[in-house]
């Protein structure tokens, strides 16, 4: 029985790509002098669009993880509702030869507004709840976003040149938009390679702040199961019990600073104002008081349990030659 009912869920989510399909052609249509057709595909898309929205709600609220994602597919589906068909449109014609400048000032102007959306989207949409439990998934959204971001803004460019110079200077327009479609896939490479290097470098940080974590429990461990004689263990180098360990809780705090300067990097950019940061300050605050309670002699369990965490949300993307 729960296997028919994913299988209808699943089947009636398809419904919402099939909707959105339906009002990017029917917008086509329309833009391309067929009204008729375009209003009745465009006014079906959203009825077949608005059928899938209960088996989406379903499936949100199956885990808890999907909810806080809601608000980022709205904003893409409602952007790219209006604003994809203006460059497809441009596309066709362009390939059609029968594409005039006005369309290529549409597409420039559906493309900046892609990327706008992208690029608030990627801070502001982000979900703040379960933040250690989405970072995996927070990391790939983060790289995609910019990825495409970076892409449409420079189409966006090519359309602005095509709208100024497809009538005058056509030959030099060719090279410079096969320039700048080389650079945007040298932006996306690298966008992508920043990502693995920032979790390389976390990940690596992360391990030697565990390392210390676990030497000042075996340091305080050993002051306070050692027997022997107060000048016995002063000759081994052992401290008193409730001993301050002062080289390991400073070698785990210096470990921690790195961590931290790696967790309030932003993933996608190095422009802190439009990135996404690894973490937000306020779970890298929470952290660091469980860090710091652990080396001043609390619970070391918190503080593991979210450094592991974020062991693991690296993992799949360690590349130390990147």
């Amino acid at each position: 029985m729960t296997t028919v009912r994913t299988v209808r869920t699943y089947g009636q989510l398809a419904l919402l790509p099939l909707g959105f399909a339906s009002i990017m052609y029917g917008d086509l249509l329309f833009r391309d002098g067929q009204q008729g057709l375009g209003k009745f595909l465009f006014i079906s898309g959203w009825v077949v669009a608005l059928s899938g929205m209960p088996a989406l709600n379903r499936y949100l609220k199956a885990n808890h993880l999907r909810e806080g994602i809601l608000k980022i597919f709205v904003i893409l589906f409602i952007v790219g509702s209006f604003a994809v068909p203006g460059p497809i449109v441009s596309l066709v014609k362009v390939f059609g030869g029968t594409a005039q400048p006005v369309n290529y000032r549409q597409a420039a102007l559906s493309l900046a507004l892609i990327y706008i959306a992208l690029t608030i989207t990627s801070r502001i949409a982000e979900p703040k709840d379960h933040v250690l439990e989405r970072l995996a998934s927070r990391i790939q959204r983060a790289a995609v976003f910019r990825a495409l971001a970076n892409v449409t803004g420079i189409f966006a460019v090519v359309a602005f040149l095509g709208a100024r110079f497809v009538a005058t200077h056509p030959v030099p327009l060719i090279s410079t938009g096969l320039t700048l479609v080389v650079a945007a896939a040298v932006v996306t490479h690298k966008t992508f390679a920043r990502a693995r290097k920032l979790c390389t470098q976390i990940h690596a940080d992360t391990q030697t702040l565990l390392r210390d974590l676990d030497e000042l429990d075996q340091a305080r461990s050993r002051s306070t199961t050692s027997t022997a004689k107060p000048w016995i263990r002063r000759l081994r180098g052992e401290r008193q019990a409730g001993g301050g360990h002062a080289d390991e809780q400073k070698a785990a705090l210096r470990a921690w600073d790195a961590v931290k300067l790696g967790l309030s990097t932003p993933v996608d950019t190095g422009y802190r104002r439009i990135g996404l940061p690894f973490l937000t300050d306020e779970v890298v605050a929470e952290i660091e008081a469980k860090v710091r309670t652990a080396v001043h002699g609390g619970s070391a369990g918190p503080a593991r349990a979210d450094l592991q965490a974020i062991q693991r949300a690296c993992s799949g993307r360690v590349d130390v030659l990147a």
